[in-house]
């Protein structure tokens, strides 16, 4: 449970921070996200949702035989899934891109628009992990409860 935890609050640090100063002038302002110059974003996701994937798959085995809990975690598991796979095609890649592209390249109306929109869909990711997290923490609730 703790590691569904930072699925969200590490999201909404990322929105709230990171995003505004990132979004801020692009892409002179893309320092913050480049390797080696910025916020190790991947240093941090990776071991998260390695942590997440691990845990998630553990519960469900250990869990299987408890009908209720079982689909509670299999609801979460479900809004986790589809939140991964849309950061995996559009967020992950579009952020990659993003560290790619020079500090010193003249900002353009284009690029600005690609940040305010990944910026703008990021905030739909986070009822997904909370869903994920809620589910969890009812299907813990669930077990204490026999």
């Amino acid at each position: 449970m703790l590691q569904l935890r930072g699925g969200p609050r590490g999201g909404v640090y990322e929105g709230t921070v990171l995003s505004s100063l990132w979004g801020r002038s692009p892409p002179a302002s893309f320092a913050v996200i480049q390797p080696g110059t910025g916020v190790p974003l991947q240093r941090f996701w990776i071991p998260v949702h390695a942590a997440i994937t691990v845990f998630l798959i553990w519960a469900l085995v250990a869990t299987w035989g408890d009908v209720p809990v079982r689909r509670l975690l299999l609801a979460g598991t479900a809004s986790y899934v589809v939140m991964r796979a849309w950061s995996g095609f559009y967020f992950i890649r579009e952020m990659l891109a993003f560290q790619k592209i020079p500090l010193d390249s003249p900002p353009t109306a284009a690029l600005s628009a690609r940040v305010a929109r990944w910026t703008f869909w990021s905030w739909f990711r986070e009822p997904l992990d909370i869903i994920s997290l809620l589910c969890s923490l009812l299907a813990l609730y669930e077990i204490g409860r026999v």
